[in-house]
């Protein structure tokens, strides 16, 4: 077994010991966590990217919705009644995870807006590059004019 599987192994383990204990001594802010979490956990395991984007733009998202029930959890002394209570409020449990799909929400429109721009960017130097053909064209009488389609360049039909 490779130094690196043995790390990834006892990280496991440690992980499992961590919610165990969470689960034993804090039961009240376990359950709330999780369910108010459970897009994210979702988005986690669905999530085929190395870095896992999706579910870091979520997490801030998360965790300002999450902040007035951990909150109110806090001041109940974390109690499973409390937690139960505040799972059972629709304006809880959908802030929390329309927040989370706020996160998403704003990592697709980033994404369409770098492509978008992009591609904008890659048009306006496409037809700058045409316009400076078309002028060297025209300085060279004896030359026809030139077109710029598809990655060619090739002399244009009917222009003089």
């Amino acid at each position: 077994m490779t130094v690196a599987a043995r790390v990834g192994h006892s990280m496991k383990w440690i992980h499992g010991l961590a919610c165990g204990a969470a689960l034993a001594w804090l039961p009240g802010y376990s359950l709330l966590v999780v369910i108010l979490f459970l897009p994210l956990i979702i988005a986690y395991f669905f999530d085929r990217s190395q870095d896992h984007a999706l579910v870091r733009m979520m997490l801030p998202y998360e965790f300002a919705a999450t902040i007035s029930p951990m909150h109110q959890l806090w001041l109940s002394e974390g109690t499973v009644d409390t937690a139960l209570r505040l799972l059972m409020d629709p304006v809880v449990l959908i802030t929390a995870w329309l927040s989370a799909g706020l996160g998403w929400f704003v990592l697709e429109a980033a994404l369409l807006f770098a492509k978008l721009s992009k591609q904008y960017k890659s048009s306006k130097e496409k037809n700058k590059i045409t316009r400076r053909l078309n002028e060297i064209s025209d300085e060279w009488d004896h030359d026809p004019p030139l077109s710029f389609e598809g990655g060619k360049v090739k002399p244009e039909a009917g222009r003089r």
